[in-house]
C-alpha cells in the first residue's frame, strides 16, 4: 500500500471518528446549543437579535484576520492561555486560529453541567436574554466588563458561563463534540471548570477549549497549589490577554505571573497585560501594532506601571492606527487612536 493511500485512509478514518464522537456524546444537546446561539428558528426574536450583534462581531473578526495577514505575525504554538478572559472567545480565536488547545480562566462560575431542559419556558427566555445581552455588550466595545458579566452569569437561570461559551462558539462555526467537567485540586482549594471538544468546520481541525473559574488573590503559582502543577506541565505555550486591569503590574501576583511566562514562546496582549520589562530585547522579538499613548487609571484596578520603554517602541515603530478597537484605549477616545496590540515572540 502506498504512503499516499495510507495518508488518505487515515484522514478519512479521523474524520469518521470525529463524526462518530459527536453522534455519541452531543447529538441530544445540539438543538439546545443552536437555540442558545440563535441558529434555530424556535425563537425568532432571539435569532434576529443575535444576528445583529454577530454581524458586528463577525466584521470585527474578519477585520482582525485581514489585518494580521499584512503583518509579520506567526503564532506557531499548540496551546494558548488566556488569563482574565471572561467569555471572550472571539478575540482569542482571531489572534490564535491554529492552536490545538485553548485554556481560559476568569471570575465567572463555570455553570457546567447546565439544567436547561428542566427550566420553564419563562426561565429559558431569561437564559437567552442573558446570552444576547452579553453578545451585544461585546459587539459594542470588543471587550467585556466584569460588572456586566457578573450581572448576567449570576442569574440563577443562566447559572454561569457555559451557555454563553457554547452559544458564541457555535456562532463561530464550531461544532461541540463533547463536554466534561474539569478540576484543578490544590491544598485546601479546588478550581472548577469544563472542557469542550470542538471541531472547526471552516478550518477543518479538532481543538479543545477549557475554562476555569480562578480568582487570584496574590499567593497562587507556588508548588503544591494545583495551579503550579497544571501550568508547569504545559509546553509550546502562547498567551493572550487584554483588558486585564493591569493585574500583572507590580509584584502582588509575581508567582503566578512568572509561572505563566515560564514556558511562554509567544505573547499577544494590550498594554494592560504583562509589563514590557518582562520581554527584554535580547530574548524577545517585540512588535507593536497600532499606537500606544498611555495607560489608564481605572477605578478599583491596579495602578499601572509607567512604561517609557513601551512608549519609545510605539514612537519608533510609528505604526498606523488599528482598524479595530483593542484594550482600554477605546475608553478615553471612543475610537482606535490609542489601541495597540503588543506581540512578543521568543527568539
Amino acid at each position: 500500500m502506498s504512503k499516499k493511500l495510507i495518508l488518505v485512509l487515515f484522514i478519512l478514518s479521523y474524520q469518521c471518528q470525529i463524526q462518530e464522537k459527536k453522534t455519541e456524546t452531543a447529538v441530544i444537546e445540539t438543538p439546545i446549543y443552536d437555540e442558545w446561539a440563535g441558529l434555530s428558528e424556535s425563537d425568532p426574536l432571539h435569532k434576529n437579535e443575535m444576528d445583529l450583534s454577530w454581524n458586528k462581531l463577525t466584521n470585527t473578526r474578519d477585520t482582525i484576520t485581514q489585518y494580521l495577514k499584512g503583518k509579520d505575525y506567526h503564532p506557531n504554538v499548540k496551546t494558548v492561555i488566556y488569563p482574565f478572559s471572561g467569555i471572550d472567545v472571539l478575540n482569542l480565536f482571531s489572534f490564535y486560529p491554529q492552536c490545538e488547545r485553548y485554556i481560559l480562566f476568569g471570575l465567572e462560575d463555570p455553570g457546567y453541567p447546565n439544567s436547561y431542559n428542566t427550566l420553564s419556558e419563562k426561565e429559558k427566555l431569561i437564559v437567552k436574554q442573558g446570552i444576547r445581552n452579553l453578545s451585544d455588550h461585546l459587539a459594542g466595545r470588543n471587550y467585556f466588563t466584569y460588572r456586566k458579566m457578573k450581572e448576567e452569569t449570576k442569574k440563577k437561570e443562566l447559572n454561569g458561563a457555559y451557555p454563553v461559551f457554547v452559544a458564541f462558539l457555535r456562532r463561530m462555526g464550531k461544532e461541540i463534540l463533547d463536554s466534561k467537567e474539569e478540576m484543578i485540586v490544590g491544598k485546601g482549594i479546588t478550581y472548577r471548570g469544563f472542557t469542550l471538544s470542538l471541531y472547526d468546520t471552516k478550518l477543518k481541525k479538532a481543538e479543545t477549549l477549557t475554562y476555569f473559574k480562578i480568582f487570584l488573590i496574590g499567593n497562587e503559582g507556588n508548588p503544591g497549589d494545583g495551579l503550579y502543577e497544571y501550568f508547569s506541565d504545559l509546553t509550546n505555550v502562547g498567551i493572550f490577554t487584554k483588558s486585564a486591569e493591569y493585574l500583572f503590574h507590580g509584584e502582588k501576583r509575581k508567582s503566578i505571573r512568572d509561572l505563566l511566562l515560564k514556558n511562554a514562546e509567544f505573547v499577544v496582549q494590550d498594554e494592560s497585560g504583562f509589563p514590557i520589562r518582562f520581554f527584554p530585547e535580547d530574548n524577545w522579538k517585540r512588535s507593536i501594532f497600532g499606537r500606544y499613548e498611555k495607560s489608564w487609571n481605572l477605578s478599583g484596578a491596579v495602578i499601572p506601571e509607567t512604561q517609557p520603554e513601551l512608549k519609545s517602541l510605539s514612537e519608533s515603530t510609528n505604526d498606523s492606527i488599528l482598524p479595530f478597537p483593542f484594550g482600554y484605549g477605546y475608553l478615553g477616545t471612543k475610537d482606535n487612536r490609542q489601541s495597540a496590540v503588543l506581540v512578543f515572540s521568543k527568539k
